[in-house]
């Protein structure tokens, strides 16, 4: 399990472009917050999806994540999270990536909606 964990953390390492409102320095609490993603896009081949994350007004009640994600012949996926907390608004623009991310497999993967039979 920590194998599978640590490809996960590598991956989104690789992809992971930090934008405006973040230091260098954060960039490996932001990788760890952002983890869970590095399993959904394992099954993209290197080069063809990409994340972004910046923040504006970064520690004001107007703070704002972003977090894009461009993947090959896909329209950009975008996640935002106005949470005052920074680890929570990391949180946040995570999972409502993965919900995106897994709606776009379902699109292109018809048979992933279909229950599975007994």
């Amino acid at each position: 399990m920590a194998d599978a964990d640590d490809e996960g953390l590598e991956l989104l390492d690789e992809r992971l472009m930090i934008g405006t409102g973040f230091a260098e320095d954060e960039r490996s609490k932001a990788v760890e917050r952002l983890a869970p993603l590095g399993k959904r896009l394992r099954s993209y081949p290197p080069g063809s999806a990409e994340l972004r994350l910046s923040v504006k007004n970064r520690g004001r009640a107007e703070q704002k994540v972003t977090l894009e994600c461009w993947i090959a012949r896909a329209e950009p996926l975008v996640a935002n999270s106005t949470a005052p907390e920074l680890a929570t608004a990391l949180t946040e623009v995570r999972e409502d990536l993965i919900e995106q991310l897994e709606r776009l497999r379902t699109k292109r993967d018809p048979r992933h909606a279909r229950p599975h039979r007994p």
